[in-house]
């Protein structure tokens, strides 16, 4: 495929459809979409895209999500023999946008060879690594009482759970109220705990396959190691224990010992590395 003969521009809606079917069809294709599909991808942010005459052959979604940060969200090419020279021309673009924009950083996870070539292709720095923890067994462990209390979250929490949210977690690791809304809508399990009626904790989790999923879990720094991270988790668990699930999954960093040992005193066990955390700096 000739690099002269591909044209770079940006997305537009009419364009959708054809991206999708792309997408479908594609085997160097990166994802990190958390709650977004790919559609609410292509229809909330930017998306780059290369043709070649009328055939899309490459796509780039790396939009800003903070002032400071972006995320990779989604890459694919159509051919593997020049997929990384093609997505260079790409990336040259899109890095050009958001320099401009005053981005400092940008993260990718990577789960594949693909992705981790085209990714060190961009001087991009592995930083960290994305382990997961499986919990097989239904039996339901103890849990000290507390004054917490526990109950479903409402939509009428999100401002304080994304408060919440934001100051447990580091800045790249944050939710926005946008992706809350979202996880709100999509999520199975969304469970607050809290004192004298203030949130201090949450856990949500999906439900993919026959195995529930941890897909978040936060306590307020000033009520950690009490208790209530664990509580959350053995209330889910109780809740779904008559359900017909496999087993609960859980992914954290590797190098986030506390919860892992959390984890591992409810029984679940360390199934090794998913995913490795990306980083380029502008700066």
């Amino acid at each position: 495929m000739s690099q002269s003969r591909i044209t770079i521009g940006l997305a537009q809606s009419s364009q959708h459809p054809k991206i999708l079917q792309f997408l479908s069809s594609n085997t160097c294709l990166h994802q990190n979409l958390e709650w977004l599909s790919v559609e609410d991808l292509l229809y909330h942010h930017q998306c780059h895209i290369g043709i070649d005459g009328d055939d899309i052959v490459c796509v780039l979604s790396i939009p800003k999500e903070d002032r400071e940060f972006a995320w990779v969200r989604l890459a694919a090419a159509h051919n593997l023999a020049d997929s990384i020279s093609v997505m260079q021309l790409l990336w040259n673009r899109v890095a050009h946008i958001l320099r401009k924009q005053d981005i400092c950083c940008i993260y990718a996870l990577s789960t594949n060879h693909w992705s981790e070539t085209l990714l060190n292709a961009w001087d991009y720095t592995a930083t960290g690594k994305i382990v997961a923890l499986r919990r097989e067994h239904k039996s339901i462990p103890n849990v000290t009482q507390s004054l917490v209390n526990f109950r479903e979250a409402t939509i009428e929490d999100l401002r304080e759970i994304t408060s919440l949210d934001n100051a447990v977690f580091n800045k790249m690791w944050q939710c926005s109220n946008q992706m809350l809304t979202m996880a709100f809508n999509k999520a199975q399990h969304f469970i607050v705990a809290l004192v004298n009626n203030t949130c201090i904790g949450y856990l949500l989790a999906t439900i993919n396959a026959n195995v529930l999923f941890i897909a978040r879990l936060a306590v307020l720094p000033e009520y950690q190691r009490q208790g209530i991270g664990r509580a959350l988790i053995v209330n889910l668990l109780d809740h779904y224990k008559d359900d017909k699930y496999t087993a609960t999954e859980v992914v954290t960093q590797n190098d986030n010992y506390a919860s892992i040992s959390l984890y591992q005193s409810l029984d679940f066990q360390l199934v090794g590395q998913v995913a490795s955390v990306w980083t380029y700096n502008f700066i």
